[in-house]
């Protein structure tokens, strides 16, 4: 339970940093979801476009998987990471503007997704 909770807060913490070590790369929205379970479902609407981060979070050893669908276009987007290497960001630039579905699957749970909205498309 600590090191899930240490793991949280390491995910504020940079999801803090970002927004002031670069403020023109604030956040416009952010969303996430924690489940207890292997595998965690986001849906959110209304992104219109720039930059969008990724955070996931899983447990145990071996691989983790996060997976970004449009669901009003035809764009998909798949990245698998190093479970035990912690929480993690990813940004997709100029992805479409719309609703989306997030994923998170990992060997253990419990299991964080998040999206951020970014300003600016490079994230800099």
């Amino acid at each position: 339970m600590r090191k899930f909770l240490s793991r949280g807060a390491v995910i504020g913490v940079v999801a803090a940093s970002a927004a002031v070590l670069l403020p023109q790369a604030a956040s416009a929205a952010a969303f996430s979801s924690t489940c207890q379970a292997t595998v965690c479902d986001l849906y959110v609407s209304g992104y219109k476009g720039g930059g969008l981060s990724i955070d996931a979070d899983v447990h145990g050893s071996g691989t983790g998987r996060w997976e970004l669908w449009s669901l009003d276009e035809n764009w998909y987007h798949v990245q698998d990471f190093d479970a035990a290497a912690g929480p993690g960001s990813w940004l997709r630039s100029w992805s479409p503007k719309g609703r989306y579905h997030a994923r998170v699957t990992g060997p253990s749970g419990p299991t964080s997704i998040g999206l951020r909205w970014l300003d600016n498309p490079t994230g800099g």
